[in-house]
């Protein structure tokens, strides 16, 4: 892993926050931190290189691109687990697979903790066109027999900032600021043939160089000025979330990946999914469906260097929120993470 100084750390997560829309982005980024735009391209490029960076493109909202998306759990026993996230992670439209549960290092009874309770173990997130997800679910079921796949939707989401910051990973306290909590916007028109031919340019890794968006626009049969237009558009409407640097947080020193859960009256779920939001070391918030066998409805996500760290921490946002009865998940193994492929 290499070492960064507090203006690389800075330069990253700005990256990862979202590059500008202009000709020459990384040029713009590196002013902003009295960095050359060739050391901010050398930096990113050492980032993709070593796989510390999964990619550098397009951050699209699935929704807003027809696609229907959903948190799903499983309870699979421990020698089958390997086997059956096997044929979760084969699907083209799973994302994220994960063991959740609790470490062997950690005493259950920790606050936090799962005490005597064991709790379903395999988590995914499944996407598709709206259309066919119904069916994707019903086939991921029946490959998965006998053991049943629930599904968990979003009834309605408080954050999206999967952003790292470097200079608050070895600190309990982060110092970035609290991002803004999501907006509403009105439903996105489907995107036509020439808009869905942007969207394949810039969902994969984009070539680095310093005019970025150059070679994306000639292979989408545009000039780099319109390509950044129909960008700036996106973004507005919230097709586009961001174009950013994504990295992959274990290889970071994230390694300690938490999914904090609580179980709130109605009266006070908007409520405590807006601060939960404004806490920058959130990077996910969403209130979902209560299941029989998961009895939780608010749901955040977490990421530190150390477990102990993350459980201490989800103790603090317990606290930000006044519950007492929540339960953080770890993430104990990763079977798939990857960035969805649109079209």
């Amino acid at each position: 892993m290499f070492d960064f100084n507090d203006k690389e750390a800075a330069v990253l997560t700005a990256l990862q926050q979202g590059l500008p829309l202009t000709q020459r982005p990384f040029a713009e980024i590196g002013r902003a931190h009295a960095l050359g735009e060739a050391e901010v391209i050398s930096l990113v490029g050492r980032l993709l290189q070593s796989g510390q960076a999964r990619r550098l493109g397009g951050v699209f909202d699935a929704r807003r691109l027809g696609y229907r998306s959903a948190l799903c759990v499983m309870d699979v026993p421990r020698a089958r687990l390997s086997e059956v996230a096997g044929k979760i992670a084969a699907a083209p439209g799973v994302t994220h697979a994960y063991e959740r549960g609790w470490p062997d290092g950690l005493p259950r009874d920790l606050p936090g903790g799962p005490g005597s309770r064991n709790w379903p173990n395999l988590w995914f997130t499944l996407a598709t066109p709206a259309e066919t997800f119904a069916a994707e679910t019903e086939r991921l079921r029946a490959a998965c027999q006998p053991y049943a796949v629930h599904t968990l939707p979003a009834l309605r989401r408080f954050k999206i900032d999967v952003v790292f910051d470097l200079r608050t990973r070895e600190r309990d306290e982060a110092v970035e600021p609290a991002c803004a909590l999501e907006r509403e916007r009105p439903p996105a028109p489907p995107l036509d043939e020439d808009e869905r031919r942007i969207v394949k340019q810039l969902q994969g890794n984009v070539p680095l160089r310093e005019d970025l968006f150059e070679a994306p626009a000639n292979a989408a049969g545009l000039s780099a000025a319109a390509l950044l237009e129909r960008l700036r558009a996106w973004q507005e409407s919230g097709v586009l979330r961001r174009f950013a640097l994504l990295l992959r947080h274990r290889q970071m020193g994230f390694k300690a990946n938490g999914m904090c859960c609580w179980n709130l009256p109605d009266g006070e779920m908007l409520s405590a999914g807006r601060r939960l939001a404004a806490c920058p070391e959130v990077t996910h918030c969403y209130e979902r469906a209560r299941l029989d066998i998961f009895p939780f409805r608010l749901y955040a996500m977490i990421h530190t260097p150390e477990w102990e760290r993350t459980r201490r921490l989800f103790e603090r946002l317990s606290q930000t929120i006044g519950a007492t009865d929540g339960q953080v998940l770890l993430s104990l193994t990763e079977f798939k993470k990857t960035s969805m492929q649109f079209f």
